[in-house]
C-alpha cells in the first residue's frame, strides 16, 4: 500500500467516512479502491479514530533466510574474543558448537 502522495492518508479517512454513510461497495466505486482495502482502512480507523490513516512502510522487516540473533551474537563474540579471521571463526563454530553456516555469513 505504499505511495508518496501526501494526500492519501486524508483520502483513506474520507473513504472510510463515506463507507460508513453509504456502504463499502459504493465507497469503493466512488474512490476507486477495492472493497477489501476500504474494509482494512475501516478496521484501522476504528483503532486510531477520525485521524488520517497513515501510509505504512513497504520496507521488508526481515529476510526469511537471515541468521538468528543468537548465531550473529556468537559470531561477534568469537571475533571480538580471539580477533581472528572469518575462516578461523567459521571453523570454531562448526567444530565446537556444531553450527553449520556458510563462510560468507561469518564474513
Amino acid at each position: 500500500m505504499y505511495t508518496s502522495n501526501p494526500n492519501m492518508p486524508k483520502i483513506r479517512r474520507d473513504a472510510v467516512l463515506f463507507a460508513d454513510r453509504h456502504g463499502v461497495r459504493k465507497a469503493s466505486r466512488h474512490f476507486g479502491f477495492s472493497p477489501g482495502a476500504i474494509c482494512a482502512w475501516r478496521d484501522k480507523a476504528k483503532k486510531i479514530g477520525l485521524h488520517p490513516i497513515p501510509t505504512l512502510s513497504s520496507r521488508p522487516k526481515h529476510h526469511p533466510k537471515e541468521l538468528s540473533n543468537e548465531i550473529t551474537d556468537k559470531i561477534v563474540d568469537i571475533r571480538l574474543e580471539h580477533n581472528r579471521s572469518a575462516e578461523v571463526v567459521h571453523k570454531r563454530l562448526k567444530d565446537e558448537q556444531g553450527i553449520e553456516i556458510s563462510l560468507s555469513s561469518v564474513k
